[in-house]
């Protein structure tokens, strides 16, 4: 598998270890008023340090293997930026406060079908770069009938 191609799967493991990270990291941010008034329309998934510890390790995973060459930089990178944007959209979604309808809708009509068009943008990228390796490839190997005389 050429490391264009490698970049997809690892840029999916670390997108989704960035969403949980984020999601851990950001914290509740409901307001202080609505909880003690008892709102609470969806009660956020539990998101433990043993869970956010396994993301950043995840992460730092995926960020070697792009260090070391397995994987391009570009993907990854177009995908933590997707993984970021959905465990900021997963607070914003679950908040219990005034105006979190608001922020909610915006986020499932903007935020998160931009972090799908960076995801697909990453496929792309990973795509076009392993086409065009390959190109270079076939390329760049001598003719052997040009010397053949």
């Amino acid at each position: 598998m050429h490391g264009a191609l490698r970049a997809i799967p690892v840029g999916l493991v670390a997108g989704l270890c960035a969403a949980v990270l984020a999601y851990h990291l950001i914290g509740d941010v409901s307001a202080a008023s609505a909880l003690a008034d008892g709102i609470r329309a969806h009660e956020p998934p539990v998101v433990g340090w043993p869970g956010a510890l396994l993301a950043a390790a995840g992460l730092a995973g995926c960020g070697t293997a792009v260090v070391r060459g397995w994987a391009l930089a570009s993907p990854v990178v177009l995908c933590v930026l997707a993984g970021l944007l959905v465990g900021w959209a997963g607070r914003v979604m679950t908040a219990a406060s005034i105006g979190a309808n608001i922020g909610g809708g915006l986020m499932l009509l903007i935020g998160l079908p931009l972090s799908g068009i960076l995801v697909l943008a990453a496929v792309v990228t990973a795509l076009v770069i392993a086409r065009r390796s390959q190109r270079d490839a076939r390329m760049s190997k001598p003719d052997p009938s040009a010397t053949a005389m």
